[in-house]
């Protein structure tokens, strides 16, 4: 028999441990919400056995509709790290139904700023006493605060403007305890929700913020990306590594306006600014072979000159020569333009699965009418949604490379831009 969500939560006294003494009210949620999944995934089960095929594939949208409000409405509860969790998951079709993306799309990150007073012990651990005396002017209220850091303004004796990332002093201590509240609704929820895995997800969102949390892996990102030759118009700030460390990041400060802030005051600048930044991933992807793997709209600004400045270098991902081969390959089976056949192109690819026939069946859907006139961001989805459900294994690199194109070409479909797919763009 089964173990319920919270005869496991109970079984394990660590988690206990973190329910009660360290998380207090946090997680009281958790086991509620638990418990809600459990129940509309058990009660859809029981009702679709009774139902039709097309009957019972409704009835499981709706339970994936419900269970996902559940989740969002626990983020908000909870906060912080959470919703950055929620934002990630929001951008994986290749792990989640499309109910779930449509429902964590709407959750924002909207932490709260830490006071100074808790920031300074990071700053006398970093710079000294007199760590003041290398700034002409420093505000002490944050301009921006995200999940796990807040960012400050401040001009350098030479003059030069700079963006101060501090971590904030509860990111680590609450990535512990969610992480841990987490793995363990993994376990709970993984033979009830059987429609994906549960775990699998869950240990992607930790892996990831695991490495966020140390900034001297953001600096190297940034060095990394800054040293490719990238197209024109766009820009990434400057790293002043001497300032930097594990908890603090130092960049040049760059002066604009969100992405979405401007495309809403400028409707009109919509299809030249959103293609170049298409433009600029697929470069990034198929030339470069490293690319900014986080597009959150919020990571994008627009300058005066209207170039795209990329921010928040926390992911950013590699391919090797062999990967950019077979994934522009695959770019342009999508597309239908090769001539090599889309089943042959998944498996040079590393794509598996139990039956052969599979990635035939799907490359026959893919290329078929099925897609016809759909984006190659819609197509990258709408094959992925197909390779998740007949439990394809897909490389962790493809389905980065796949979840990056899918949110631009969000950004797109949003904004009523055409996704447009030039060939020669992607050219090896």
């Amino acid at each position: 028999m089964n173990m319920s969500a919270l005869d496991v939560i109970k079984a394990n006294l660590n988690v206990a441990r973190t329910l009660i003494i360290d998380g207090r009210d946090r997680y009281i949620g958790v086991t509620r919400t638990a418990l809600n999944i459990e129940q509309i995934y058990r009660n859809y089960r029981s009702r679709a056995r009774l139902l039709s095929a097309v009957e019972a594939e409704k009835l499981l949208r709706q339970a994936h509709r419900e269970s996902s409000e559940q989740i969002c409405q626990l983020c908000r509860e909870n906060g912080a790290i959470w919703v950055k969790f929620a934002q990630f998951l929001s951008c994986r079709p290749d792990l989640l139904p499309l109910e779930y993306i449509t429902s964590l799309q709407r959750l924002q990150n909207d932490a709260n700023p830490a006071r100074f007073e808790d920031i300074h012990p990071i700053i006398l651990a970093n710079w000294g006493q007199d760590w003041d005396r290398q700034f002409s002017s420093f505000n002490v209220h944050p301009i921006a605060t995200a999940s796990v850091a807040q960012v400050h303004r401040a001009t350098l004796l030479n003059g030069k403007e700079v963006a101060i990332k501090f971590q904030l002093p509860t990111a680590k201590s609450l990535f512990e305890q969610d992480s841990l509240v987490f793995t363990t609704l993994a376990k709970a929820l993984r033979p009830l929700v059987r429609e994906f895995d549960v775990r699998q997800v869950i240990q992607q969102l930790i892996n990831m913020t695991l490495e966020e949390l140390d900034f001297r892996r953001e600096a190297r990102n940034l060095k990394d990306f800054r040293a490719q030759v990238h197209l024109p118009g766009i820009i990434m700030p400057e790293l002043f590594e001497s300032l930097s460390s594990e908890r603090v990041m130092v960049t040049s400060w760059v002066e604009g306006l969100r992405l979405s802030d401007y495309l809403d005051q400028n409707p009109e600048r919509a299809k030249p600014l959103l293609q170049r930044l298409l433009a600029s991933y697929i470069h990034q992807i198929t030339q470069l072979g490293v690319y900014h793997a986080d597009p959150h709209p919020g990571n994008f600004l627009i300058t005066e000159d209207e170039q795209i400045a990329i921010l928040d270098y926390g992911a950013i991902a590699h391919l090797s020569q062999e990967q950019r081969l077979q994934y522009t390959n695959l770019l342009m089976g999508l597309m239908g333009f090769s001539s090599v056949k889309l089943g042959e192109l998944f498996r040079l690819a590393g794509f598996r699965c139990d039956r052969d026939e599979t990635l035939e069946e799907i490359s026959d859907y893919v290329v078929g009418d099925n897609l016809a006139g759909l984006s190659i961001a819609d197509r990258l989805s709408d094959s992925l949604d197909k390779l998740r459900k007949n439990k394809v294994i897909m490389p962790d690199s493809f389905v980065a490379m796949a979840r990056v194109i899918i949110t631009i070409g969000g950004f797109m479909t949003h904004y009523d831009v055409d996704f447009e797919f030039d060939p020669a763009s992607v050219a090896a």
